[in-house]
Parts: structure tokens; C-alpha cells; sequence
């Protein structure tokens, strides 16, 4: 009996999803990301007491099939609801109290939470892809991975494209995929509101989060989109700075904020997207999926893989791309 074989391209949860979902059901998947781990936009930031996230604060679901393994994950002990002090506003107007519904922090590492979605997937870590061809995957160094039943992309349009010469097809559909900037910090300070959660009424900084992993005071703070698009070629310092001076007169904080860590998600969220939850070449056998394709969050991101995989599971001809 034949053992059918996968080569996914990145590691986020879509492709997470998809690797889990075809590999639970017994076929051969390579996971391969450039990163030295799982997570992709839930990937984890190591700390001297613990860890950080930059990437997506929380993790929301608004229906079934996700809103369900939610509560899964919620009963492994991986996740937990979003609960404590939520304030909405600003220090020179008011502070109100908000609430978020349905939404949940992990409680583990969320590239732990990736890598368990991917189950039995075999993940290679730090291989930057190439080029896709028809079910085969080059990776930078010269190393080619092929003889795939399928090969399957997850990483955001921009990063795809490049890798596409080979399948015009794909290529010219990722071409109209458009996303929003988004910058992101970890950051320590003194004073401001006893909150867990901070959304500001502001056009420079979006959300503030409190992370309970590494000592007290420290905060993963997202820009606006506007402020990302504004700093999108600054330094590292130069987009710290001012979103340091930005939190300093929204929060009324007597002194200084001190910035541990900064990140610029180019891909954050998707302007525009496609219909349906994957694009596929079902003659060369290789799809493309994520949110960029599929529509913004986690949600859609892992429901993309996710529906991508029981197709091909449940196709008579065993592959449905």
C-alpha cells in the first residue's frame, strides 16, 4: 500500500494545521521554515524568567471547527480566557473598562501550541525554500525535496511570490494579496492603569499586553497600522523610540519606558484576500494557503490548512487541489 507524501512551506499555524491533519492520517510531511522553530506569527521570544510573545496576542475563535478545538486546548491545559482588568482609552481623556469575548492567551509557549497542531510532522528548522515545482521543493542551500504527492505553501504572499517562477498560475493569483504592517515591542515600565490589557484610543499605538512569564511590569505593545507604515523602513531603534514616547503620553508615565525587544511583522494582516480557504495547481500538485488567502486571524489561517487537508483526505483521486 502506497504511503502518500506532503512538503509543506511554513510552519505558522495554517501550515501547522495542514501538516497535522495530513500526518495524523498517516502520510509522510516535511515541515520546512526558515526560522529556528514553529510559530510563525504565534512564535515565542525567550527570557531570562520565562517567555514573551510579539507576535499574535490572543487567540480568538467565532465558530465551529475552531471554536471547538478552542475548548480542546482549553482542557490540555494550553489555553485560558482572557479575563482581569481590560481598559480602553487614554491617560489626558478616560479609561473605561472593556471586556473581549471569546477570546484566549496561551498558557504555554504558542510555538508549542504550533508544534503540537503539526502531531507527527517531521519540522526542518532554519531551511530557507527556494523555488516550488511541481511537487518538489528546492531549498537555498541546493538541497531538493521532491517526489511529493502534494506540496503545500503557508507563508504570506510576498514571501511566496518569489519562490512561485515555476507556477504561473499561483503566482499571478498571490499577486493581488495585500497586507498591513504591523510593529511590535516588549516593553517595561512603572505606573500607568492596574490593567492586564490596554486598548488605546489612539492612531499610533493599537493594544498593550501584559506578560506574566518574565518578572513584573513587562508589556507586549502593537503599533497601528498607520504608525507601521510610517516607520516601515526606520531602524529598529528609531521605531522604538517613538513608540516609547507615543506610550509614555498615552499611559501619563513620569519616566522612562525601557524597550527590551522590537519587532516588524511586514505581512501582519491582510488588506485583501481571496475566495475560499486555499488556491491550487491541481495538475503540478502544489496549493497555497493561510490568511492571505483565507481572511484575517488565527482562525482562518488554521481553518485554511486545515480544510486544505481533509480535500486532499477526502478526495476519490486522493488529491483535490
Amino acid at each position: 500500500m502506497k504511503t502518500f507524501k506532503a512538503g509543506v512551506v511554513g510552519a505558522g499555524i495554517a501550515g501547522a494545521s495542514c501538516a497535522g491533519t495530513l500526518a495524523a492520517a498517516g502520510w509522510e510531511v516535511d515541515v520546512f521554515d526558515k526560522s529556528r522553530g514553529a510559530g510563525g506569527r504565534l512564535s515565542t521570544r525567550r527570557m531570562d524568567q520565562g517567555w514573551a510573545t510579539l507576535g499574535s496576542p490572543f487567540i480568538s475563535a467565532k465558530r465551529d471547527p475552531f471554536r471547538s478545538q478552542l475548548r480542546d486546548w482549553v482542557r490540555q491545559g494550553w489555553l485560558a480566557p482572557v479575563r482581569g482588568d481590560i481598559w480602553q482609552g487614554r491617560a489626558t481623556l478616560t479609561w473605561a473598562q472593556a471586556q473581549l469575548q471569546n477570546h484566549f492567551r496561551p498558557t504555554i509557549e504558542p510555538s508549542q501550541l504550533v508544534r503540537h497542531v503539526m502531531g507527527k510532522a517531521r519540522l526542518h528548522t532554519l531551511s530557507r525554500v527556494a523555488a516550488l515545482q511541481p511537487r518538489t521543493i528546492v531549498l537555498e542551500d541546493g538541497r531538493i525535496f521532491g517526489d511529493y504527492d502534494c506540496v503545500i505553501c503557508s507563508v504570506p504572499a510576498p514571501q511566496a511570490i518569489p519562490m512561485l517562477d515555476a507556477l504561473p498560475l499561483l503566482r499571478e493569483q498571490l499577486g493581488e494579496v495585500r497586507y498591513r504592517p504591523v510593529w511590535s515591542f516588549l516593553m517595561r515600565w512603572e505606573g500607568g492603569p492596574a490593567a492586564d490589557v490596554i486598548k488605546f484610543d489612539d492612531h499610533l499605538l493599537d493594544l498593550a499586553v501584559r506578560q506574566n512569564t518574565d518578572g513584573p511590569g513587562l508589556w507586549a505593545v502593537h503599533s497601528s497600522h498607520e504608525f507601521a507604515e510610517t516607520y516601515l523602513e526606520a531602524s529598529f531603534e528609531e521605531a522604538s523610540t517613538r513608540a516609547a514616547s507615543a506610550l509614555m503620553g498615552l499611559l501619563g508615565l513620569p519616566w522612562p519606558v525601557e524597550v527590551e525587544a522590537s519587532h516588524l511583522w511586514r505581512n501582519a494582516r491582510p488588506e485583501t484576500t481571496k475566495e475560499g480557504f486555499w488556491l491550487g495547481d491541481r495538475e503540478n500538485r502544489v496549493a497555497l494557503v493561510g490568511d492571505g488567502i483565507a481572511g484575517v486571524g488565527v482562525e482562518r489561517a488554521w481553518e485554511s490548512g486545515l480544510r486544505l487537508a481533509q480535500a486532499i483526505l477526502h478526495s476519490k483521486e486522493e488529491l483535490a487541489l
